[in-house]
């Protein structure tokens, strides 16, 4: 939107050819493809050489963080690469997830918890016998990924996006 006057930090457009170009009722929409990344903007200025300032929900989680250090990259022409890494997973959590889509995979494959326990989770028990897999505290925590890995595949993978 057009920046307030003695907005100290308002800033013009980049001098960046649009990849897509939309003039609509509420505003003039645009799209830049910066090194791969896409960056849809929304500019409710009168004019695209006025001075902006960029308008976001506040920083609650890292996505909207994410958003909002591009903007601040792109208007000062910095690379935009750095801030995609606060939307990686660590390797802990890659692992983790990785796990969870094997036991998903398993799952719908008609595998039994006690099958995806002693053939993905725990491989070292696989000589454990029904009765004793029964009494294990490993068999709770396989039901607990099960229940996991299908919450994620139903909607949850919309957490990973938001948080």
């Amino acid at each position: 939107m057009a920046a307030p006057g003695g907005f100290a930090d308002a800033a013009r457009l980049p001098d960046i050819a649009p990849a897509a170009d939309h003039r609509a009722a509420d505003g003039r929409h645009l799209v830049f493809d910066i090194a791969g990344v896409r960056h849809r903007w929304r500019v409710l200025a009168a004019s695209p050489s006025e001075p902006l300032a960029i308008l976001l929900p506040p920083l609650g989680d890292a996505l909207r963080a994410a958003a909002w250090d591009a903007a601040r990259r792109l208007f000062a022409g910095l690379s935009m690469a750095e801030p995609a890494s606060v939307m990686r997973p660590s390797a802990l959590q890659r692992q983790r997830l990785t796990l969870l889509l094997h036991v998903l995979d398993g799952s719908l494959a008609g595998a039994s918890n006690r099958e995806i326990g002693l053939r993905l989770v725990y491989p070292w028990l696989a000589g454990t016998d029904a009765l004793a897999w029964k009494a294990t505290s490993e068999r709770r925590r396989v039901q607990r990924l099960v229940a996991e890995a299908r919450d994620l595949a139903a909607s949850g993978y919309r957490d990973l996006l938001r948080a």
